[in-house]
């Protein structure tokens, strides 16, 4: 199988209790049927306080939240409590693999890790210039695939690094280079790109627009459901939204940096999903609504504090990728073109 992830895949190391935000709290932690069964064997005293915890539903087995949302097993010193106790290695899947996930399409596995964590965050955004991606093989064989289903992967490949290497480019602003994408992607359709523009009405949504798009979602934490308060109240003010060409102006090295970054994020993670929704318009509805939501959240945190710094960056984009890359709904509004 060939195996392909971004170079920073290697660095990360979970910071643990001196993390700014516990990925410990907000989600129900999924308990794989290995450790659940193994869960139910630990005797003891830690082994009553497993069992009394493990939830299970339609044959799956869960923890679920206990107060102030957070994990049961997650402590005052927003430590771990099973592997405290009965060590790393019995962690359940979800615990070990996040912030990490995987997707495999027939010999390909694309790896990755989520900006919903604030330590990947800040690797992300102050350790990597370009991102560099290494490919490696291993001995594992991937499901078999059609000869058409293998051509569309290998196409789709081709078109995502395209993609990533123009939002690389030094020479230009994180728009232009945006629109480079979307011609790039229209030519591959066998379209003229002013032609499929027009065709593209996530193009021409407003702010109000995308925050009820994200109203329209369960909210994972009363710190968001604060937030998009906030949101929807500058959304729907023309004097606030005046000020977009002033933070517009005063930013823009930055956010040109920030927001091409993001997108090269976003590409990697998401136009292979065209192996399977079978539209890259999806995808590239995705990455649109998805830069532009978290443009608009940087906005709403210089509205609130008169400057922002590559901080508030990694806050946003965890804060957004946390409510929404972790839920297949949500990823599913997202996406969709209607």
């Amino acid at each position: 199988m060939i195996i392909e992830y971004p170079e920073y895949f290697e660095r990360f190391r979970c910071i643990g209790g001196a993390c700014p935000d516990t990925c410990c709290a907000g989600w129900e932690v999924d308990v794989d049927p290995d450790s659940a069964e193994y869960y139910k064997s630990v005797k003891g005293e830690f082994g009553d306080r497993l069992r009394k915890h493990i939830c299970e539903e339609n044959g799956e087995c869960y923890f679920p939240l206990a107060e102030k949302r957070r994990c049961p097993f997650l402590n005052d010193k927003n430590l771990c409590d099973i592997y405290s106790n009965i060590g790393e290695e019995s962690l359940c899947q979800t615990c070990t693999e996040y912030p990490r996930y995987f997707m495999d399409i027939g010999n390909y596995e694309q790896m990755d890790m989520s900006l919903s964590c604030m330590e990947l965050g800040r690797i992300f955004y102050t350790e990597t210039d370009k991102i560099d991606y290494i490919r490696s093989e291993n001995d594992v064989d991937g499901d078999a695939l059609s000869p058409d289903d293998q051509e569309t992967l290998i196409e789709v490949l081709a078109l995502r690094n395209q993609c990533i290497a123009i939002m690389q480019e030094d020479s230009e602003s994180s728009l232009n280079k945006m629109e480079k994408v979307r011609g790039l992607i229209s030519e591959a359709q066998g379209e003229e790109p002013e032609e499929k523009d027009n065709s593209r009405n996530f193009l021409k949504e407003d702010y109000s627009d995308l925050t009820g798009l994200l109203e329209s979602m369960d909210s994972i934490s009363d710190e968001w459901s604060e937030k998009l308060g906030f949101y929807k109240k500058i959304a729907g003010s023309q004097t606030e939204l005046a000020k977009l060409e002033a933070f517009t102006s005063e930013n823009k090295e930055a956010l040109d940096l920030w927001m091409s970054k993001t997108a090269v994020y976003f590409i990697f993670r998401y136009l292979i999903d065209t192996c399977i929704d079978g539209d890259i318009e999806t995808e590239l509805c995705l990455i649109h609504r998805s830069l532009k939501l978290i443009f608009f959240m940087l906005f709403a945190e210089w509205i609130s504090k008169g400057s922002v710094n590559v901080s508030d960056m990694i806050y946003v984009s965890h804060l957004y990728s946390k409510q929404v890359e972790h839920d297949d709904s949500n990823v599913a509004k997202i996406k969709n073109l209607c």
